[in-house]
């Protein structure tokens, strides 16, 4: 064989682009580690077309690059050599391009600012959600302080007023803890009362306000809500000894059933 034939035949050149064939990649591989002159020329055009590379700023194709890696690899099992094989090693190391490792350096660390921001994301996303209930919380709690304000100072202001009559009904022997005031107004007649300390009533069921005089049935003064502190029921007008409170049917009835009375408290003889 020619070997300057051979070099001049620009199948070196071929062959470091990714060129040739299968066939014709492995004969040259077995003609670079049979013939020192063919090994260093191949070297140098390695180095030559790296030179140009640096120097134009282009880089071979991914398809070409793999099939150089290829060739490499392959070109490394064939040669026997420990030197000539560390050699190789180091060209590959050359080969393999800068800019592909400064991007995938790039990448790792984007991905990693993005997994960060996006965990931080969460996080502030359950502090939010976390204040939000918070202030609703509180929101509501003033709004139930400012309702159980304005209810204490309107019962302050039955206390106060003159032309109102205070009856304290307190519990019954089924009821003890219970108790209750009552507020009649001398002038108007209404009357108020004031929901203290009475039970639940059961399903179905409401406490009633009764007015009892001397010598009559109880009378009805108005159902109400126990949940409610202040409510203004009916207008009582007469003689009036005493108030209770029994447990109805829901709506009330018009006979007091007596044996349910929860309180009861009587007027003060002036």
């Amino acid at each position: 064989m020619n070997l300057k034939e051979y070099i001049e035949s620009g199948v070196l050149e071929s062959y470091l682009m990714g060129e040739l064939s299968e066939e014709e990649m492995k004969e040259v591989d077995r003609i670079v580690v049979e013939h020192s002159i063919v090994r260093e020329e191949l070297e140098k055009i390695r180095a030559n077309l790296n030179v140009y590379a640096a120097a134009t700023g282009k880089q071979p194709g991914e398809e070409v690059l793999q099939k150089v890696f290829s060739a490499l690899n392959d070109e490394s099992k064939a040669v026997q050599s420990p030197a000539f094989q560390a050699q190789t090693l180091r060209h590959k190391v050359h080969k393999f391009p800068t800019w592909r490792v400064a991007a995938t350096v790039l990448l790792l660390i984007s991905l990693i600012f993005n997994l960060y921001f996006f965990y931080e994301l969460e996080d502030s996303k359950e502090q939010i959600e976390s204040l939000v209930s918070d202030r609703i919380a509180l929101s509501e709690r003033a709004e139930s302080t400012a309702r159980e304000l304005d209810l204490a100072e309107l019962r302050i202001a039955h206390f106060l007023n003159e032309d109102n009559i205070h009856v304290r009904m307190d519990g019954s022997d089924i009821s003890p803890q219970s108790f209750a005031n009552v507020f009649w107004n001398k002038r108007t007649n209404a009357v108020f009362i004031s929901v203290d300390n009475l039970p639940e009533p059961p399903h179905g069921h409401q406490y009633q306000l009764w007015a009892i005089k001397p010598g009559q049935p109880p009378i009805d003064a108005g159902i109400f809500d126990h949940n409610d502190r202040v409510q203004k029921l009916k207008v009582i007008r007469g003689q009036v000894e005493a108030f209770a409170v029994t447990l109805e049917k829901l709506g009330g009835t018009q006979n007091a059933t007596v044996e349910k009375t929860y309180v009861k408290g009587f007027l003060q003889k002036s």
